[in-house]
């Protein structure tokens, strides 16, 4: 016959002579439940919520629970173990130091009854005993209060063996409970966690059965996990949370959901409820459990720290203005309380709050923002929306005149010549040919010299076309295969590049590109181009064109002109270019 030891939903495997008599009983502690014996936040976890330096309590409760621990046979419910247990806890905490507080709490077992398993050789517990003992010190390490973003601490607690193993409240060696705990303000809110263990049994298991096979029940260490959110008010207060036991052994998970209400009467005593139900397969989890008990002390407000970092400050007044500094928006100034602490700011008093007002600082008109109506130049148009804000102008043309210097009928921002007059084809630039070789200045490689328009006004041929975009060459700049070494059959035409420069000393900027095509890899191809990019702007110096006057920049295979998948299309795309630039922008150079 298969027998099991079952929490209210869970399994736990015994021999059937496991309970037969009182000396073969493991010794193990059921109860899975410590309370928090200075409760500021929560009634049960250690939420770093220590007490301040020489504050105390000291409490007493009672605690029921419903079947923590039952008997399964053959995967039937045969009866309860455990089905009532009534403790009463006493507990006491003191604040020692504000980084440090010291708390001890004794169970005892008052009363706690079950089925009667004797068929099943299965001995009632006894139902009254000494539970295990707490003793614990928890150490603060971050605390909101003092401007910390949160509060932090550890919890040590230690369990002594001195319960009664035939009542099931001892375990065999000292329990060793290392907790870390957290806990943060939203407004009249604290949100708190902790995580930590519980090392039971001197770190072994106690089995419940004898066969190893059918292990389900072992008694043993634990992590464990709870998150709570507490209201802070005062008077009447409430928390929510949850607890999860994960153990170490082979047994299943457990926790419980606890919800929980206390009321202070004054500074001093305060009554309190807390009760919830318990889920999982782990042995000492009840169906429900529920708490009553009665406090005195531990209700002592931190004292207000109103210096030096007072919007980090909570639980204070800093500007006495009646809205704690956690609510109030406007911490250093007096303000109201249906303002969230802030006073009301105009200061250009025109009826409209600073921080709804466009313009603060100028009185202005409600339907624009608080912003006064601007028109410098008085001609119907406002400064915002005026391209030409100090000169009279048109609505239609955004508050600016027509201005045309020259009277060429082009207006003055649109004409690169804006003093002469010039055609509208020309962009307003009049046709120049100093040489009267019909060929003008601006696309004449000899401007000085005449020449015919075939060899753009040189009279030797020519393998540079100057544009108003760039300087197209007729021919390739080769280099050594790889390498930025200019191969000397394009000295000569680099050496017309130069000329064509220093004939044109309007142009006031040309940046020599490198390009690549896309065989081998990319960073490679980007550095060859850039070094033959600067190749050539090194030539051209050494020509005579000023330094300053040209930069250099190699794209590598990221800008192609013609298709990579062919050798001729390859070909194409390594290559130098020459662009004409004005600063950021392309010069533009009137072509014939």
């Amino acid at each position: 016959m298969k027998t099991v030891l079952k929490t209210a939903l869970v399994v736990s495997i015994v021999a059937s002579a496991a309970f037969a008599q009182a000396a073969a009983t493991p010794g193990f502690e059921l109860e899975r439940l410590t309370l928090n014996p200075a409760a500021r936040a929560s009634m049960w976890a250690s939420t770093s919520d220590l007490l301040e330096p020489s504050d105390w309590r000291v409490s007493l409760t009672g605690h029921y629970q419903n079947n923590p621990l039952i008997f399964v046979s053959d995967d039937a419910k045969a009866g309860a173990v455990v089905a009532h247990r009534v403790t009463a806890h006493l507990a006491f905490a003191y604040g020692v130091f504000n980084w440090l507080e010291l708390g001890v709490q004794l169970p005892i077992v008052a009363y706690q009854s079950g089925d009667d398993l004797s068929a099943f050789n299965i001995t009632k517990p006894d139902s009254f005993a000494l539970g295990t003992p707490f003793i614990q010190g928890r150490f603060g390490i971050l605390k909101e209060l003092a401007g910390d973003p949160l509060d932090l601490g550890l919890h040590l607690g230690i369990g002594l063996p001195l319960g009664n193993p035939n009542a099931l409240t001892r375990d065999n060696f000292m329990t060793f409970e290392p907790r870390l705990g957290a806990g943060k303000r939203f407004g009249f809110i604290r949100v708190g966690a902790e995580v930590g263990a519980q090392l039971r049994n001197g770190f072994s298991n106690v089995t419940l059965s004898p066969n190893a096979s059918t292990i389900k029940d072992e008694i043993g260490s634990r992590f464990a996990a709870g998150l709570v959110l507490t209201t802070t008010n005062k008077g009447l207060r409430g928390e929510l949370g949850g607890r999860l036991d994960v153990p170490f052994t082979r047994t299943g998970l457990g926790g419980e959901l606890l919800a929980g209400v206390r009321y202070a009467f004054g500074d001093l005593i305060e009554v309190y409820a807390l009760g919830g139900p318990g889920f999982g397969s782990l042995p000492g989890i009840p169906t429900f459990r529920v708490l009553l008990g009665v406090s005195a002390g531990g209700l002592k407000d931190a004292p207000p720290l109103c210096k030096g970092k007072p919007s980090s400050t909570p639980g204070c007044d800093f500007d006495s203005d009646g809205v704690m500094n956690e609510l109030d928006a406007c911490v250093e100034l007096f303000g109201l309380a249906d303002r969230k602490g802030c006073p009301i700011f105009d200061a250009d008093k025109d009826g409209i709050e600073d921080d709804v007002d466009a313009c603060p600082k100028e009185a202005g008109l409600k339907e624009r923002k608080g912003c006064p109506i601007r028109d410098a130049d008085k001609d119907g148009v406002e400064d915002k929306d005026d391209l030409c804000p100090s000169v009279p102008g048109p609505k239609e043309r955004k508050g600016c005149p027509i201005i045309d210097t020259d009277k060429d009928g082009i207006e003055d921002k649109d004409d690169l010549c804006p003093k002469e007059p010039g055609p509208v084809e020309r962009k307003g630039c009049p046709i120049r040919d100093a040489d009267g070789d019909g060929v003008p200045d601006e696309v004449d490689n000899c401007p000085k010299e005449p020449g015919p328009k075939e060899n753009q006004g040189c009279k030797a041929k020519q393998l540079v076309v100057i544009t108003r975009e760039k300087l197209i060459i007729k021919d390739k700049v080769f280099f050594d295969t790889a390498k930025a070494v200019i191969l000397p059959k394009s000295f000569g035409l680099l050496t017309q590049v130069a000329d064509v420069l220093k004939a044109h000393p309007e142009v006031e900027h040309i940046t020599v590109e490198g390009h690549t095509d896309t065989k081998g890899k990319r960073d490679a191809n980007l550095k060859l181009s850039q070094a033959r990019a600067d190749s050539v702007k090194k030539f051209l110096v050494g020509k005579g064109v000023e330094d300053k006057r040209m930069g250099a920049r190699g794209f590598g295979p990221d800008k192609p002109i013609d298709t990579n998948d062919t050798e001729p299309g390859r070909a194409n795309n390594r290559r130098v270019e020459f662009v004409i630039e004005t600063g950021e922008t392309t010069k533009e150079v009137p072509v014939q």
